[in-house]
């Protein structure tokens, strides 16, 4: 058994995802900051449940991106190799760039050329600026697309992957469904009057119906690369957007496809901080009525779910739990609407049972709620 322990590799550790901004000459003394590398968070999709790929012994998996056009290059390498070693590539292919070339030399030649020439498509909808200490300050810059975009069919396929190497349960979507939107966010770098771009970004949304006339917009797919991670182009991406749905008449309310901890974290933040600035909080005790939560949420585009969570944020925020009264209003506004979401599960449960497990998810999300508050 140890003897083949040293032929399995873990996938998510053996595959190198490189971001190159170009193909200058590297001294060997050092580092090259031009290419970025960094491992994927998941590749059970391509190697299965456990991430491993076995017979091989020293086993590297390069995927490199030139760093604004996303042309791509695979190649791999190792010390020693079984003859019924896994077939990489084959696990890989279904879920890399269709064009994706594996000639590294060729690779350069291009990475080199959409350094200076690769723009992004789409139309610019908005940019900011983020202060750089003792450097220049970076440009960031939104473009919203769909797959009529000219040039953006084929980015899209590009860029495919980063969701299924970094989104838990991703899948490739439909391209031919001409009602997604998709909002990029690339970063403008200026250098000895030349201009150049990186991707930073993405997110997909999709529209649908709001009986009777209304549309309901779900993102789908929201992804920030790693090197530009912890940075704020999570929020400053998700403003743009929310700021974007509330402009148009159309669309009646805002959802989430699947969120993941990070994302509803930014996401409970960002709202936190809007019904904040708006007014929503003032003066409010609990109980919350039904009707105040439908009213906030058709206001401000937001489900009602996500609006009754906002409220018992607030509520804990200003909450004196040494008032017994206000924390004993609070527990049972949280409980309320917990019930009401668990109640087919709780009903399996018999009385006693159901107000333990109604009580440990109580104290569960409000110790979440204290931790979303300190990052506020």
């Amino acid at each position: 058994m140890n003897s083949l322990k040293q032929w399995v590799t873990n996938s998510s550790e053996a595959v190198n995802i490189r971001l190159v901004k170009s193909i200058p000459v590297i001294n060997d003394e050092e580092e090259d900051e031009d290419i970025i590398e960094f491992n994927p968070a998941y590749t059970y999709p391509m190697f299965g449940e456990q991430e491993q790929i076995f017979g091989y012994k020293d086993l590297f998996i390069n995927v490199e991106f030139a760093s604004g056009s996303l042309a791509s290059c695979f190649s791999m390498g190792y010390k020693e190799k079984k003859p019924n070693a896994d077939k990489i590539y084959t696990s890989m292919k279904g879920f890399l760039p269709k064009d994706i070339i594996d000639n590294h030399d060729l690779f350069s030649q291009i990475a080199q050329r959409d350094h200076k020439e690769f723009r992004p498509m789409g139309t610019k909808v908005a940019e900011y600026t983020i202060d750089r200490e003792g450097s220049e300050n970076s440009v960031f810059e939104f473009y919203q697309a769909n797959f009529e975009t000219p040039r953006f069919l084929e980015y899209h396929k590009r860029l495919q992957c980063f969701a299924i190497f970094f989104i838990e349960g991703a899948s490739i979507i439909e391209d031919t469904d001409e009602k997604w939107e998709i909002r990029l966010v690339f970063e403008k770098v200026s250098e000895n009057g030349q201009e150049s771009y990186n991707f930073v970004g993405y997110c997909n949304m999709y529209p649908y119906l709001y009986y009777p006339d209304q549309i309901r917009m779900r993102i789908s797919q929201f992804l920030i690369l790693p090197p530009y991670q912890q940075q704020g182009h999570g929020s400053r991406l998700y403003q743009s957007l929310y700021n974007d749905f509330c402009s148009r008449k159309e669309i009646r309310e805002i959802t989430v496809e699947d969120p993941n901890d990070d994302f509803s974290d930014l996401r409970d933040r960002n709202d936190m901080k809007h019904l904040t600035a708006k007014g929503v909080f003032k003066d409010i005790q609990a109980p919350i009525k039904a009707d105040r939560i439908a009213e906030v949420a058709k206001t401000y585009k937001l489900t009602k779910k996500q609006v009754a969570r906002c409220y018992e944020m607030a509520l804990l925020r200003n909450l004196d739990k040494r008032n017994k009264g206000q924390y004993k209003a609070f527990r049972l506004q949280v409980k309320g609407r917990l019930y009401k979401h668990n109640a087919e599960a709780l009903a399996t449960l018999d009385k006693g049972e159901r107000i333990e497990k109604l009580h440990e998810t109580f104290l569960a999300v409000e110790e979440d709620y204290h931790r979303i508050l300190a990052l506020l």
